[in-house]
């Protein structure tokens, strides 16, 4: 029995040496990657790998002025006795809220601070969003209602019908392409594929007319990906740091999660890691309509449109189950161009937020000048809970 035992052992050692060598050469696969790394893990970025994002020459600074009625506020509306007990329970990486330009509270999860990395998971098509409103304004796209197939011919060939996919369509989630996350397994493709482009010009299908129905699809990023390079002749990294992250006054690197060594395309649906600071910054570019440090970023036309509710009286959009949840959400909801909102009836401008796995958000809300953000290694609590809190927190500042 022992002998057989050992003989498992080293079978098993075996199988999983050879699993490992695949997952770290050319050979991997998508599936093998999904089965060494199971579920996406905010220290994904470790394994993946990676193109810097290099920090700004102009940081935009934060005044740090701790209000201690933040905590109170927040444990109230948490039904918590201690927030600092909730953020560890809850595996809260870090918490901050920015009000104006300044730091009035922040916290950090056990063994976090503010100098550690976090990821973004979906928080990145936000910044997605964020590169397609600046070519726009390049002139280097005509408009958002420019067909897919102007930038990726070779789609044409496959199904003629992906002529009728604008890029408005894949930012709204409404192209119409087919994406299953349990039969086919399209979370698990558009998360571990080693080959992403690939993925998404020869193996996407259409299952419905586009721009009629939400359906939240991860193919759409990588499409938006190939446009970009595409269009802006360089990797999505390099535009998105001339572009967005530089000027926006980071001041920390960041890099994002690539498919492989060999093809090197950018994780468009999930891959962006830096610094908590930094992603508040980009918070607050979106709250300041597109300008920081006295210096615009990004167009207010494009910030107004992307983040607005450009479904607005269609009723009939919203129709899967999560569409559904977006859409009965606190005091109406509704999805934008890779933005979430909330309606504010007594202000020119609604709540907005960039949300992903795990429970990361960016939440802006002009009205009351705030941004929230919150990363974490686990939702800990329902998502729509957070917006729910943060929201209520916003109508009381």
């Amino acid at each position: 029995m022992k002998k057989s035992n050992r003989e498992c052992s080293w079978i098993f050692k075996i199988i999983f040496s050879f699993l490992m060598l695949m997952y770290f050469t050319s050979c991997n696969t998508t599936y093998i990657r999904a089965f060494i790394r199971r579920d996406a893990n905010v220290k994904d970025y470790l394994y993946f790998p990676e193109r810097i994002i290099h920090k700004s020459d102009n940081v935009y600074e934060f005044k740090k002025e701790t209000n201690p009625l933040v905590e109170d506020k927040l444990e109230k509306l948490l039904n918590v006795d201690d927030f600092q007990t909730f953020i560890n329970k809850t595996k809260t990486q870090s918490f901050m809220v920015i009000k104006d330009n300044n730091i009035i509270f922040e916290a950090y999860g056990y063994g976090y601070n503010q100098d550690s990395i976090v990821t973004s998971f979906s928080v990145a098509k936000s910044f997605d969003s964020a590169m397609i409103g600046k070519l726009i304004e390049q002139g280097k796209i005509k408009s958002e209602y420019q067909p897919i197939t102007d930038f990726i011919p070779e789609l044409v060939e496959r199904d003629k019908r992906f002529c009728s996919i604008r890029i408005c369509d894949l930012l709204g989630m409404c192209s119409g392409i087919s994406y299953d996350e349990k039969f086919k397994n399209d979370d698990t493709k558009t998360y571990y594929d080693p080959d992403l482009r690939s993925l998404a010009i020869y193996k996407t299908e259409i299952g419905s007319e586009p721009g009629k129905e939400f359906l939240y699809n991860n193919y759409n990023p990588l499409f938006l990906g190939i446009i970009i390079e595409r269009v802006a002749g360089m990797s999505v990294s390099s535009y998105l740091e001339k572009n967005i992250w530089q000027p926006m006054g980071t001041e920390n690197d960041g890099s994002w999660s690539l498919d492989s060594n060999k093809d090197a395309f950018e994780k468009m649906e999930s891959g962006i890691n830096g610094r908590t600071m930094d992603f508040a910054r980009f918070g607050c570019l979106y709250r300041d309509l597109g300008i920081i440090n006295g210096k615009r970023v990004i167009s207010e036309e494009w910030i107004r449109k992307s983040t607005s509710n450009i479904h607005e009286g269609k009723n009939e959009f919203y129709t899967d189950s999560f569409g559904k949840e977006i859409s009965s959400a606190k005091n109406g909801g509704y999805y934008g161009y890779f933005w979430y909102g909330l309606k504010r009836k007594d202000f020119d401008r609604d709540d907005f937020f960039a949300a992903g796995n795990k429970g990361q958000i960016i939440y802006v809300s002009p009205k009351t000048n705030l941004v929230i953000v919150r990363f974490g290694e686990k939702y800990g609590i329902d998502f729509w809970k957070w917006i729910s809190v943060f929201y209520d927190f916003a109508s009381e500042c």
